[in-house]
């Protein structure tokens, strides 16, 4: 998270309960702050409309008090307090982080968070959050909301790591246009190109870059349960790396597409069946990519069409 650098204090939002009809489910969170220029500025959100307004109105007021630490649960009634059409209720945890606590705790979770590990959440209105891993096989509950009473409460929440793994070979215009889609719904993206410097400066740090002239391997060694992306510049490496895709395997890949026409498709099977592999396997492959209905070329269109179709896939909401 690159606001952690700047060791000003936040306001996390967290949806701890939600009955009825709401724009958001539990869990859901917003981080909010005033940066080094005092201007303001929000991560992610809890529903918008009315709702997230009063939340930012909340936050701020947080951030302007003294206290170094403060926690707060506040009830919505979305139709009768906020008039929205939604009609549920929602309880909203405001926190309120310290700079020390975001280059600590914080900071040590999130790098765990993006390896792959689950991350046990504690918080309580004796207690500010703690942040800790926990054992993969470990069966807790996701989200636990305890109030005692009106002024006394618990919340534990079990983050879970990236619902959808991908691996992108080939960083031409359509790559890093499925990169810039995927990054904003919270997907761990490992971006391959046998190119130097061919990663734009400002995905370096968001994305698992790496140059490499053997992209099978990194196929051959990436999660099962991912997403394979073929988008090279050669059709000779995208067969290649086809035949690595697709090689017979008790766990074959979640999803495996390649960028192309119907036509590629056709001789990229021709090809393929020569060498032996199974017409079951061959179907396993997506070429043209994307959901049907969009013939649009344009790199930013193929990868709102491709992310589409990828979500139907993993269906990132179980």
């Amino acid at each position: 998270m690159a606001w952690q650098a700047d060791a000003v204090p936040m306001v996390l939002v967290t949806v701890v309960r939600a009955d009825g009809s709401t724009p958001r489910e539990v869990g859901a969170t917003m981080l909010l702050r005033f940066n080094l220029q005092r201007q303001w500025q929000q991560s992610d959100t809890i529903g918008g409309g009315h709702l997230e307004f009063q939340a930012i109105d909340i936050a701020k007021a947080i951030l302007r008090e003294t206290e170094a630490c403060v926690r707060r649960i506040e009830r919505f009634n979305l139709s009768a307090r906020l008039g929205q059409c939604c009609g549920g209720v929602m309880w909203l945890l405001f926190e309120k982080i310290s700079p020390a606590v975001i280059t600590s705790d914080l900071s040590h979770c999130l790098q765990a968070w993006r390896a792959g590990q689950r991350i046990w959440r504690t918080v309580s209105h004796q207690h500010a959050s703690t942040w800790q891993t926990m054992d993969i096989n470990k069966e807790q509950l996701c989200f636990e909301f305890q109030p005692a009473s009106s002024d006394q409460w618990q919340f534990d929440q079990q983050i879970q790591p990236y619902a959808m793994q991908v691996l992108i070979c080939g960083a031409g215009h359509v790559g890093e246009a499925i990169v810039r889609c995927l990054l904003p719904i919270g997907v761990s993206v490992k971006w391959i190109d046998p190119r130097d410097d061919i990663f734009p400066s400002d995905l370096l740090e968001q994305v698992q870059c790496l140059t490499t002239d053997t992209p099978e391997a990194e196929i051959e060694h990436f999660d099962r349960s991912g997403a394979i992306l073929i988008l090279t510049h050669d059709h000779q490496v995208d067969l290649q790396l086809c035949f690595a895709a697709l090689k017979p395997t008790p766990e074959p890949f979640a999803y495996v597409g390649m960028i192309g026409s119907k036509s590629k498709r056709a001789i990229f099977e021709k090809r393929m069946l020569t060498r032996g592999y199974a017409p079951e396997a061959l179907q396993r492959l997506v070429c043209p990519i994307g959901i049907e209905g969009i013939s649009s070329k344009q790199p930013a269109t193929i990868a709102v069409a491709l992310v589409a179709q990828l979500l139907q896939v993993f269906d990132v909401k179980k």
